[in-house]
């Protein structure tokens, strides 16, 4: 077997990023930090861990979700002030209409990370 557990996220002030997908996802706030790494637990199989850096390399990383969490987590991007799109290369375009998806999008963290939701076709989460 093998599973992903955690991924590495460099980010310029690590408790911020992960505070913002906390609120974004509806996670628990309480973010543990051990002074290095502060790891936002996503699900019980997955944990972004991130870490401060000054050189940060934009990553993508991609969900699916189901459809009551993508339309909650679409309701609070304008309330955090992030814009999402449909395109990877358009994140900001203000729609939905995923090119893999029924409905996805992506949005960019102040880091410049592309997070990206997918809502599969009904049945499919």
């Amino acid at each position: 077997m093998i599973r992903v557990d955690h991924v590495g996220v460099p980010a310029r002030a690590r408790l911020d990023a992960a505070g913002l997908l906390a609120s974004l996802f509806d996670l628990d706030r309480e973010i543990p930090d051990d002074g290095r790494f502060a790891r936002l637990r996503v699900s019980p199989e997955f944990t972004i861990v991130f870490y401060d850096s000054e050189q940060i390399q934009p990553m993508h990383v991609a969900f699916v979700v189901d459809d009551n969490a993508f339309d909650a987590i679409l309701s609070r991007l304008p309330s955090q002030g992030v814009a999402y799109g449909s395109q990877p290369t358009d994140p900001t375009n203000g729609r939905i209409d995923h090119p893999l998806s029924e409905r996805g999008l992506f949005f960019q963290t102040p880091d410049g990370h592309l997070f990206e939701l997918m809502a599969p076709h009904s049945g499919e989460a």
